[in-house]
């Protein structure tokens, strides 16, 4: 056992077994590079990465090529789940010199952690153009023998580079017209047969689903709202969606969505939840509303932890290798299901004694998308035949699941179930939404505010980053919300202020990590959204909410520092801020006043227009008139329920009936 052995990440302890003499990330690997004057072996990756796999199978399993690692560098792993301030500034590097990036993340760094060398995956042997190891090695050994200095002067150059690079570029802030040129980029990438954007791989970016769905309901726009109905759909009858067991696959290798990479990951899950639960209340349509409640079960079922929190990913690969677990053959379905069932399911699903060929599949396997001209079998009995392959399916061996409790994936699951108790009336989920939130301010606090990034095996990190705050804090408005419990406000309001207090920039926005952070390592902002929106994005929507619940200036001072920090960025490349465009505006914040006795039916009837409703950028607040302290009560309420809705400085006439509320929120387009 190597020097991973007493960490507690899944990742980790999965190499803690290897010849590689690993060693966590920490200052202690510099100063060993120091003392022996070795450079660094910096690989980054996570558990339920496939490619990670196979480079520690094929290579840091390897006798030869753990010697020459050991004889050559000081070797360290690192889980970029756990550590995403590390990876988040390594990736940059490996951007700045290959030009792309990706999992697992290999460098080679001088001892004061400079890189000079970049790479994903690295075979063990050289093979089709790509440097092995066992020849990329004594290469290395070599030129640093002869070159450190030399090497040393580059690598001092480009980590300035990196480091030193200018904040994102201010502008006077975010109007329409960028939002418009957002929509134009998105649609002239739009891929009209398959849905989604551009060709493969294809991820399912949500908040671009997002983002559409909320130009149409600000437009009017018909474009918008197909785009996002279509890719939606397309995704639903794909591969990368589980048929049998629900839930999101990581991204989908071909242009049609029916080829997936097999991972799944709590903050996907929680994305397209979202993405459809907007879906569902721009539309009414119970595919939509489907999808989320699915995806919900699948995460209530598999990646509960213990506590009430969620665990981080399952892997992509099982026994029998990547997407064995999931996959069908004619055979396999014949022995759960009889006669015209099995018939159907193979059908429906489109498993064929040919398999899905060419994609690494053993031969005869097929994945699963659902077909159109599905056979004639009721909602009822698709059900039945989906339960008993499923229960059938459980019986295999599952595919390994990552335990971490990472904060900010939960708090997007947080705010997905929330939404979905709200909008679909499901108060199960509301009631897990609950509990998972509790867990992490329960058992990851470091101090007030400040939760820890991650737990795993009983221990908590010490880190915290952006987008716990922002994430757990959108979670936290997402169950106010869904309750009005005023307690939800709170917490919300205090993970804010961690932020503002610890990880603002002075030109306006956020650094990924506080000033309390890992100190050998540059801050720095994130603005792009990756496969999950940019922490800086949520929070300019959680701004705007709070700045309508609490009435605090400085909530929306705040709000528009985020906009012009990040507007430069938002002209020159809309499309990749699709989250941050998606938030409301200052002008287009709603605010909405229930006055009333919870429980009366009145008042229930209005909050369950305003809860199903889609309006972006809603808040609501319940008052009961009769409460001591209450506000004044406009004199056309008095002695009667009703609401009040305000809007970019101007408040209409109140509503005093649950009709006159349906009325007024019709206007609000």
């Amino acid at each position: 056992m190597n020097r991973l052995s007493h960490e507690t990440s899944p990742y980790l302890l999965q190499h803690a077994d290897n010849p590689v003499d690993w060693r966590p990330w920490g200052e202690e690997v510099f100063l060993a590079a120091r003392e022996s004057g070795r450079p660094v072996f910096l690989s980054i990756g996570y558990s339920s990465c496939h490619w990670c796999h196979v480079m520690e199978e094929e290579s840091f399993r390897d006798p030869g090529a753990a010697a020459l690692l050991n004889s050559t560098f000081i070797c360290v792993k690192v889980d970029r789940e756990e550590r995403p301030d590390v990876d988040g500034v390594y990736m940059r590097y490996g951007m700045a010199m290959t030009g792309s990036g990706g999992w697992p993340l290999t460098l080679l760094l001088t001892p004061e952690g400079k890189p000079f060398f970049a790479a994903t995956y690295i075979p063990l042997t050289s093979s089709r153009g790509r440097l092995g190891l066992m020849e990329l090695i004594p290469l290395v050994a070599r030129e640093w023998a002869d070159r450190q200095e030399e090497i040393e002067e580059i690598a001092s150059r480009l980590s300035s580079a990196v480091a030193l690079a200018p904040e994102p570029s201010r502008d006077e802030g975010i109007d329409d017209s960028v939002r418009e040129a957002c929509f134009r980029e998105l649609a002239s990438s739009y891929d009209s047969v398959h849905g989604g954007f551009g060709q493969a791989p294809k991820f399912p970016s949500a908040h671009q689903l997002m983002f559409l769905l909320r130009h149409w309901r600000r437009t009017g726009a018909p474009r918008a709202l197909e785009m996002a109905a279509e890719t939606l759909s397309a995704i639903r009858h794909g591969g990368i969606y589980d048929q049998i067991g629900f839930g999101l696959h990581r991204y989908s290798t071909d242009a049609g969505w029916m080829v997936p990479h097999f991972e799944k990951m709590l903050g996907d899950q929680a994305m397209i939840m979202l993405a459809a639960l907007e879906a569902y209340q721009a539309t009414g349509e119970g595919r939509f509303r489907e999808m989320a409640v699915e995806t919900a079960e699948y995460v209530l079922r598999d990646l509960s932890a213990p506590g009430g929190a969620f665990c981080s990913s399952e892997d992509a690969d099982s026994q029998g290798g990547e997407g064995s677990f999931y996959t069908w053959t004619p055979d396999e379905i014949r022995k759960v299901l009889r006669g015209a069932d099995a018939a159907s399911a193979m059908a429906l699903w489109g498993v064929t004694e040919t398999g899905s060929h060419g994609h690494g599949l053993p031969a005869g396997r097929s994945i699963l998308s659902l077909r159109q001209g599905n056979p004639q079998r009721t909602p009822a009995e698709i059900g039945r035949i989906r339960k008993a392959l499923l229960a059938a399916r459980a019986e295999r061996p599952r595919p390994p699941r990552d335990g971490k409790v990472l904060a900010d994936w939960n708090g997007l699951m947080v705010a997905a179930l929330a939404k979905s108790g709200r909008v679909l009336d499901l108060h199960a989920l509301t009631d897990a939404a609950r509990s998972a939130l509790d867990h992490i301010l329960s058992g990851m606090t470091l101090g007030g505010s400040r939760v820890a990034h991650s737990s795993c095996g009983g221990s908590v990190s010490a880190e915290t980053f952006l987008d716990d705050c922002a994430f757990l804090c959108w979670g936290a408005l997402e169950l106010y919300s869904a309750t009005f419990e005023t307690r939800y406000i709170g917490i919300a309001a205090g993970l804010q202020a961690e932020l503002d207090d610890h990880f603002s920039a002075s030109g306006g926005g956020y650094y990924f990590s506080g000033d309390y952070s890992d100190p050998s390592l540059p801050r720095f902002m994130e603005v792009h959204d990756g496969a999950l929106p940019s922490g800086n994005a949520v929070t300019l929507s959680n701004l705007l909410a709070l700045w309508g619940l609490t009435g605090k200036p400085s909530c929306l001072e705040s709000a528009r520092g985020i906009a012009k920090a990040l507007s430069g960025m938002a002209r020159s490349s809309p499309s990749a801020v699709t989250m941050l465009l998606a938030a409301p505006s200052e002008e287009s914040a709603v605010h909405t006043t229930v006055f009333g006795r919870r429980g009366d039916p009145e008042v229930e009837e209005m909050l369950g227009l305003l809860g199903r409703g889609y309006i972006p950028g809603l808040t609501v607040t319940v008052i009961d008139p009769e409460e001591p302290g209450s506000v004044h009560v406009p004199l056309e309420l008095r002695d009667r329920v009703g609401a009040t809705i305000c809007r970019g400085g101007t408040c209409m006439p109140p509503a005093r009936s649950p009709g006159e509320l349906e009325q007024l929120l019709d206007t609000l387009v």
